[in-house]
Parts: C-alpha cells; sequence; structure tokens
C-alpha cells in the first residue's frame, strides 16, 4: 500500500466546524486543517488507530509519540477504506520498526551494561512496537526469520523493568568469559568474581562496597583500563578522584606500573585528581586564577589568628569575656542522663576545669568555682573537714567548698524544688545526708551555706552565692579583667577554647552553614546557651571570612564551592564520560554537591563509588556517611557490589572484626571469605601488667620481643587511637625499632596500610581511652554531619579498621582494672577472642569489682600512708578501700566492718561506724571492748567504743 493515496474526507458536520480532510500519502498521515498540510509519519504512530461510527459520523483516533489525535464528524464511506490502508502500512513499515528498536535494545542492552536511565524511554519504545506487532509473532509469513527472532526477543524482555536485572546478569556473565584474559592478567592476582562484577558493572550510578583487604585499588585500576582497553571511553573522559595527594600518588603509580604491562600507552592514561586539585583546575579554567591561603596549609598560622582575634574580642569587654569562660565548657544537666551508668560514664571521662587550674566533678560547681574565683574569695574544693567524719559508709565527708580563712563551708546540693534527686540516686537517702551534714555543722560548730541544682535550673546561682556570702561577711571583689585574662591562659583556656572553636569553623565550612543553621543544629542537639555559641560562632566564622577577602585568598573550601558554581554557570564544561571516586565513604556534602554539579552539566556520566562503609572514620573532617549507606536516597538508583574476599587476614581476624562492626544495624551486612584459613582465635587480649603492676611499655616491649623471637622477619606494628601512646612506646622501644621492622602507627593513620602482627594499646576507659566518649566536644559534635544513632559508631569503625591491619596476630593489650566498652565487649565467647590474661576471668573481675559504682574496678595505689585500692572511674566514683591483710585484696568498707571482695577470704575488720578508723580490741574495769583507733589523736580524737559483741 505503500505508495498510494487514500482520503478520507469530513461530513457534513466536518465541514462546518473544520474537522480535518485526512489523505494516507505513502507512509505518511496528512492532516489537511484550514487549507495547512500537517504531516505525521506512520511509524511514530504507538498503536493502530481506532475507528467509532455514531449518529454524527467516523472518529479516527491515534496517538503519536506523546500527543493523542481524536478527529471527529469524518466520512463514514470513506473511513474504513484509509482505516485499512493505513492498518496495512503499519504492518509494511514493522521490518523498519522491528529492526530500529532492536538496534536500541542491542546497544543499550546486549553490547553494554544496561543503565536506569535507559529503561523507560526503551521499555516506552518497546511497549508501542509489541502493541503493534505482537499478533505477526503468530502469523506466519509476515515477517522475515531474524524481524522475528527480534521481536520474540523484545516480548520476551518486556517490560525492562523486571528484565533489567536478568539482562544484566547474562551481559556480566558474556563478559566474564570474553574479557576472562583481561580480568587474569590485569593485576598482580586474577581479580576474583566480585571484583570482576565491580569493573563491568556500568550503571548510571554504581557503589562499590569494599572491606578491608578485598581490593578495592584493584577495582578501580581495572575498571579505568578495561575502558580503555575495550574503547568505551578515551583516556581523557575517564575521571579518577582520591581522597588525598598520598592516594592520588599511589593510584597513579599503579595505574600507570598496571599499564605498562598490559601494553597500554603511558600517554593514554586516566586523569587521577584530588578533589581540591579539580576544583583548582576547574576554577583556572574558568577564568578565575586561585590564590590560596596560607590558613589552608599551615594550622599553626590559623590557629595564631584565631587566638589573636578571640584575645583582642575579650580583653576590654567584661561582658564577651564571661560569655567565654561560660562557653568553654558545655552545660550538661544531671538530671537528664536516663542511667545510673551514663552519669558516671560522663563524669569519668569528662573534665570540667576552674580557672584556678583546679578539676571539679560537674558544671554546676564548675560555675560556683569560677563565680568565687571572678568575685576574690579564696576556696579550696572538696577539702579534708576539720573533723574525721563519715556521713555514709565508706566515705569521709568532704563538703563542695571551703572559703580559706574561716569555718565557712559551702554544699551544693543536688535537688530540685520537690526534693527530686538525679537517677540513681535515692532522695530520701539523700535528703537525709543532708540533714547529717547540717547536724555535724551545728556539733562541731562550723557554718554551712546550701545552694541547689534548682537555683542553677531556675537562674538564681550567682544571686544565692552572692547573697549567703554577702550575709556571712565574706567581702566580694570583681577581679580585674587583665588578671582574669592572664589567668585564662595560664591554664589553658584560651587554647583550649580556641582549638574547639576552630574544629566548629572547619564543620561550618565542609558543611556550609548559616547563623541560622548554625543555631538550629545546636538546638536540634539540646545544646545550652545554643544562641551565646551561635552568635559567637557566626562572629568568628564572619571574622575568617573577612580575612580571606582582605587577603584576597580562599581556603579548600571555597576551592570546592566556587568550582562548583562554576560548573553549574555554564563557565566550565565538563567532558567526563566516566568519573569513579575512591573513599567515597568518607566525602562530605560539598564534595558531593561538586559531584553532583559534574554529572547534571556533565556528557550523560557513569558514576563509580568505591569506598566502605565499615571504615568511615573521617567525620571530623566532613564525611558523611549516609551519602553512602543511603545511597539510594541521596545519590539514586543504582548497581551495588560487594568485594567479600580478603586477601589480608584470616578467618579469625575476620569474624572477630565484622562481628563487631555489624553490631551496627545501620551498616551494610557483609560475609567476608578469606584467602588464608586457620583453626583458632588469632586475636588475642592481654593486661598491661608486669609483676602484678600495671606496665604499658614494657608489657608492648615484651609482646614484641617474643614475637620477633618466633618470626624475625615480621612487620610488627604497634597501634593506638592516640599519637601520645605511641610516642611513650616509641621512647621506650628506641633501641628495638633500628633493628626490626617495628611501625607505630595511629588508628586514623593506619588506613590502608598492614602488618603481619599488630599490637593495640590503650584500650581503656577515661578521658584518653578508647572508645573516646568526651562531652566537651558536644558543639563541634552538632555542627558536623549527622551519625547514626548508635552508641560509639565511628568510634567502632575506627576499632575495625586497626583490628584488620593485621595480617596474621592481632593483639589487644588493655587494662584489666579500667577496660574499655569495647573490650567488655569482645570477652563474649560469640566473637572467638584467644583471652591469654587470667586477669579477664569472671572471677578475678568480681574480686575487683567496684560496689559503688556501675562500671569501675579497683586498682592500687600508693599514698602517704602506704597502699590502697581507688576505683578506675575517677572522678565519678571517690571510692577508695584498704587492702586486706590476709590476702592483699581489696577490702570495703560497711558501716561497722571492712569486708574483703575475696570471695575465698574471710576476713572482716571492725571499723569505727563514726569516723570509719580501725577499731582495735581493749581491756576497762569491766572486760574487753572495741575502741577507735583515734582516740588517741589530739586535734580530732574520736572517743567511740562499743561492747566485743556488737
Amino acid at each position: 500500500m505503500i505508495g498510494s493515496a487514500v482520503i478520507c474526507l469530513p461530513n457534513f458536520l466536518g465541514n462546518l466546524f473544520g474537522t480535518a480532510h485526512i489523505r494516507l500519502e505513502g507512509s505518511e498521515l496528512v492532516l489537511q486543517i484550514n487549507g495547512q498540510d500537517r504531516r505525521i509519519s506512520l511509524a511514530d504512530v504507538k498503536t493502530f488507530p481506532q475507528i467509532r461510527k455514531g449518529w454524527f459520523g467516523g472518529t479516527y483516533r491515534f496517538d503519536v509519540g506523546n500527543q493523542s489525535f481524536v478527529l471527529r464528524f469524518l466520512s463514514r464511506k470513506t473511513l474504513p477504506a484509509l482505516e485499512s490502508a493505513v492498518r496495512s502500512t503499519i504492518t509494511e513499515l514493522a521490518d523498519t520498526r522491528i529492526q530500529n528498536i532492536y538496534q536500541q535494545f542491542e546497544t543499550a542492552a546486549v553490547r553494554q551494561y544496561l543503565r536506569d536511565s535507559r529503561v523507560s524511554a526503551l521499555d516506552e519504545d518497546i511497549s508501542s512496537l509489541l502493541s503493534l506487532y505482537k499478533p505477526l509473532l503468530a502469523a506466519s509469513g509476515s515477517l522475515s526469520a531474524k524481524r522475528l527472532q527480534q521481536l520474540n526477543i523484545l516480548n520476551a524482555v518486556h517490560p525492562l523493568s523486571s528484565t533489567a536485572n536478568e539482562i544484566r546478569r547474562r551481559f556480566a556473565q558474556k563478559q566474564m568469559s570474553s574479557r576472562k584474559r583481561f580480568f587474569d592478567r590485569v593485576e598482580s592476582n586474577p581479580l576474583t568474581e566480585q571484583q570482576r562484577l565491580a569493573v563491568i558493572r556500568n550503571n548510571d550510578r554504581n557503589l562499590v562496597l569494599a572491606a578491608a583487604g578485598t581490593g578495592k585499588t584493584s577495582v578501580i585500576v581495572a575498571k579505568a583500563l578495561d575502558l580503555i582497553d575495550t574503547a568505551k571511553a578515551e583516556p581523557k573522559s575517564i575521571l579518577i578522584l582520591a581522597y588525598n595527594n598520598a592516594a592520588a600518588k599511589e593510584l597513579r603509580e599503579r595505574l600507570e606500573y598496571r599499564a605498562k604491562q598490559m601494553h597500554i600507552q603511558h600517554d593514554r592514561l586516566p586523569i587521577i585528581q584530588t578533589f581540591h586539585a579539580l576544583g583548582r583546575r576547574i576554577l583556572i579554567d574558568a577564568g578565575i586564577t586561585p590564590s590560596l591561603s596560607r590558613f589552608a596549609e599551615d594550622r599553626l598560622a590559623l590557629e595564631s589568628w584565631a587566638t589573636s582575634w578571640f584575645v583582642q574580642a575579650i580583653q576590654n569587654s567584661e561582658h564577651s569575656l564571661k560569655m567565654f569562660i561560660r562557653l568553654l565548657y558545655p552545660a550538661i544537666n544531671p538530671f537528664d542522663f536516663k542511667t545510673v551508668q551514663e552519669y558516671e560514664e560522663y563524669v569519668r571521662d569528662n573534665e570540667y576545669r576552674t580557672l584556678k587550674g583546679e578539676l571539679v566533678r560537674g558544671y554546676q560547681e564548675l560555675l560556683i568555682a569560677n563565680w568565687l574565683y571572678l568575685h576574690c574569695v579564696d576556696y579550696e574544693y572538696e577539702p579534708s573537714y576539720v573533723s574525721k567524719r563519715r556521713i555514709s559508709a565508706g566515705f569521709d565527708y568532704r563538703p563542695d567548698f571551703h572559703i580559706t580563712g574561716t569555718d565557712i563551708y559551702l554544699e551544693h546540693f543536688g535537688i530540685d524544688r520537690a526534693g527530686n534527686t538525679r537517677p540513681g540516686i535515692n532522695s530520701v537517702k539523700f535528703q537525709n545526708e543532708m540533714v547529717s551534714k547540717r547536724n555535724l555543722h551545728t556539733e562541731v560548730g562550723t557554718t554551712l551555706l546550701e545552694t541547689f541544682h534548682y537555683n542553677w535550673v531556675e537562674g538564681t546561682l550567682e544571686d544565692a552565692l552572692e547573697q549567703q556570702l554577702t550575709d556571712a561577711g565574706i567581702k566580694l571583689h570583681k577581679r580585674p579583667l587583665n588578671e582574669i585574662l592572664d589567668t585564662l591562659k595560664e591554664f589553658g583556656g584560651i587554647a583550649d577554647g580556641v582549638a574547639r572553636y576552630m574544629k566548629c569553623l572547619q564543620a561550618i565550612r565542609v558543611e556550609q552553614l548559616s547563623g541560622d543553621e548554625i543555631f538550629s543544629r545546636l538546638n536540634a542537639h539540646n545544646i545550652a546557651n545554643a544562641d551565646e555559641y551561635t552568635d559567637l560562632l557566626s562572629a568568628f566564622h564572619h571574622a575568617y571570612k573577612d580575612k580571606l577577602l582582605e587577603d584576597e585568598r580562599i581556603d579548600f573550601d571555597d576551592m570546592i564551592i566556587r568550582a562548583t558554581t562554576s560548573v553549574l554557570t555554564g563557565k566550565y564544561r565538563s567532558h567526563y564520560s566516566h568519573i569513579l571516586v575512591d573513599e567515597f565513604q568518607d566525602i562530605s556534602k560539598a564534595r558531593m554537591d561538586f559531584l553532583n554539579a559534574m554529572i547534571e552539566k556533565g556528557p550523560d556520566p557513569i558514576l563509580t563509588a568505591v569506598g566502605d562503609d565499615w571504615q568511615s572514620i573521617y567525620r571530623f573532617s566532613g564525611g558523611k556517611l549516609e551519602l553512602t549507606t543511603r545511597f539510594e536516597e541521596h545519590v539514586g538508583s543504582h548497581s551495588l557490589t560487594k568485594l567479600e574476599k580478603t586477601f589480608r587476614y584470616n578467618n579469625s581476624i575476620a569474624h572477630t572484626a565484622g562481628m563487631f562492626v555489624m553490631a551496627n544495624p545501620e551498616q551494610y551486612k557483609k560475609e567476608i571469605s578469606t584467602h588464608q584459613t586457620v583453626t583458632s582465635p588469632q586475636v588475642y587480649l592481654l593486661d598491661d601488667l608486669i609483676d602484678g603492676k600495671p606496665d604499658l611499655q614494657e608489657t608492648t616491649r615484651q609482646l614484641a620481643t617474643k614475637i620477633l623471637q618466633q618470626a624475625p622477619d615480621a612487620s610488627i606494628a604497634v597501634m593506638a587511637r592516640y599519637n601520645y601512646l605511641l610516642q611513650n612506646a616509641k621512647d621506650y622501644l628506641d633501641e628495638m625499632c633500628r633493628n626490626s621492622n617495628l611501625k607505630f602507627w595511629t588508628f586514623h593513620g593506619s588506613k590502608g596500610l598492614e602488618a603481619d602482627h599488630c599490637i593495640i594499646i590503650g584500650l581503656s576507659q577515661g578521658k584518653l581511652g578508647f572508645p573516646n566518649s568526651r562531652k566537651d566536644e558536644l558543639v563541634v559534635e552538632a555542627l558536623l554531619p549527622s551519625l547514626d544513632p548508635y552508641l560509639y559508631s565511628e568510634e567502632r569503625r575506627l576499632f575495625y579498621v586497626a583490628i584488620t591491619r593485621a595480617k596474621q596476630k592481632c593483639y589487644l593489650v588493655a587494662d584489666a582494672a579500667a577496660p574499655s566498652v569495647f573490650v567488655e565487649e569482645l570477652l563474649s565467647p560469640s566473637f572467638e577472642v584467644n583471652i591469654v590474661s587470667e586477669s579477664f576471668s569472671e572471677k578475678h573481675r568480681r574480686l575487683y569489682k567496684c560496689p559503688s559504682c556501675m562500671g569501675g574496678y579497683f586498682k592500687k595505689h600508693r599514698g602517704q600512708f602506704g597502699e590502697f585500692y581507688t576505683c578506675s572511674s575517677g572522678s565519678a566514683c571517690l571510692t577508695k578501700v584498704r587492702i586486706c591483710e590476709d590476702c592483699d585484696s581489696p577490702s570495703v568498707d560497711t558501716q561497722t566492718h571492712s569486708v574483703c571482695n575475696n570471695e575465698d577470704c574471710d576476713s572482716k575488720l571492725p571499723i569505727c561506724p563514726l569516723c570509719g578508723r580501725p577499731l582495735h580490741e581493749r581491756a576497762g574495769k569491766y572486760g574487753k571492748f572495741y575502741g577507735c583507733s583515734g582516740y588517741g589523736i589530739p586535734d580530732d580524737r574520736c572517743s567511740y567504743t562499743q561492747t566485743m559483741n556488737e
């Protein structure tokens, strides 16, 4: 029928309403409306046209592209002939249309990996084709064998939304076979199946999750070389983004070496850059010459400027100075803690240091101490009382404050208006002890001033102090501002504040926060004084930006932000068809925005993100882990490949480390398999005791010596969370360092490294313990990228990184008397840790467990009057106990006796219930009795006695 003309005319009503004349010319429908022709190719028609006859004539409907045509009032006599001719023409076009659509399918899904962005449009074309020609599948002779086969294939894969994964699987299977020789040779060892899939998968967005030691660098190198080797991309159109300069250098060297081995020309290699280097080049290409501020590369210069700015801001303003002092430490309300353990850990791991440089145990006591100092009131914090007395069993009474040179004492009682106490404190017992303290002061003749928690809550604490001290005859004077400033400098308050606010500045810059956003984040994290922190940080940030403008310089954050703007505004045009990003788990919001701009304005590029959510440890630099863990939500639909076979460590290390990190449900689950298999645990837990006394350095030396005796050529890494621990170990092991392959790595610095044996130290509780649980960084934490709610989640990932540096054995050296919560967790048999030291046994832990707190253990100390035990919880628990004279174990005081903690020892020492001193057996005229050993002390005689039967 193609070539003949068929015409359908409008009827009487059609002529009246201006209905189009329709004629078929070849493979085109021509609609003549008001003398104008509109031509429509039948090759574009989605479905066969539909006719309907009615009282007022015929109706003709057909769809072309996204447009529907409905023509009414047509002649019922000429319409059937047109409809028949059109159907015949569409059928005759089948061969060409099937071939065209199949070629599109073959290009998108057979010759390359099917991209998500291609599915919808291709599916629509296939659907239209099938709606027209599916009946031809059953009509013999209608189509050639080749077209029939193609139509069958298209029918089989329709809808693509359901078959896309199977199509991709088949493509990958063919590539595995056809590219086997390449995959076997591209790296020093043949790629694993998972690595090969990571290379083959080229969806619009690809996420490759590589557990430690599974060869992510091999994937990046192989993927780049595969694109070049198969001519899928020109080298200059491939961009590889590395986390830092060292990583970029390593990738470049590795790629050049492997390219040489594969006989790929050196000058035909992809571009490898850091985000900052790319940003700088984009700015230059956009006609902007960036001059980098010295602050970007010289932290001391930034610190010096920041210190000068803060000193200048506070030195001449009493208001600014007091605000700076007030904001040095976050205001923590003890009533906000949900459990006793949570409160104890907070007190243990965080310090409040007064303007006099002394440590106090809470924020409200800090406020009182600083107020006294600012008003020239000399005081002592928690001094011994004038008389040795006990209010509660086991604790000598020590008032909170003593006004020096007077008999005036100050107690700050932690109760609200209703007499309630913080969680874990018996309010009735507490109030009885308050009464006992008042009675004691009355008995001894000292003056007791009282403030309360509710004073602080209601904002009347300073007023209460001023009123009571004035009434007690204490003269108050404001201390001169210059003297206060000198004191701040002396005890490190200025330096601490500047260090914290520099971290805040970094977070503000990398997260691109406005003043309102700063306040919003602080408020969302329930930071007290959020408005004051916002004012201070906003002023600091503006001053920093003004300084950059004044110097006509930019920093690294500016470089990324301005490069992003240059891309979005078209000043720079990206030509990259493939973008590979290394260490994606540590990408920041600003870098992700930059990447999105490159994708949005680029030539429809393919993104491959390579990283490991288990190794995300750079949140302090702006790393936003949720961009990885919620990749679908933030980046889009994608193909996911997990690299789960490691060649670095054995199955024992894999089990312990993997089980530990996967306790966090917010992370991807991975099933790690290992090349090396062992039959016994290779993660060891040891204490740091030498001859019963803590000696971490000697423990480390002896352990390293033993390893080298068994394997003289072994590499050993001593690892710690903090540099100071490493430096101590390095100094102690100086001679050994010269003669062996002994390395010292921080946990963060160890990423990407490996050693035969790793010795991990510093696994203890406390402010500088691990995990780090310091609350003095709450403001910084609030400004950093959001963190999943799992407790210690980033520190947990950091521990995983540390453990998985070991290739053969990993030794965990911990303080058995103050074990980290991670060590406590690893004691569970499910982790299969080889517990070497007896001090971690249940019986030993019961023996040294402090009964006064949740997490403390007794540690032996030597004081002025001999040895005794103190609790490892530090300021969170002031318990001190005697040493049992029979077995040397801790002996815990009750009201009347000191009882040995050793369940195998029956020792009980009678003590004085008034002052806690031992009772001695004496003889009187009525027989033997017990008398307090404090009876002979001239200035604080205790005359307590009791019968032998009491």
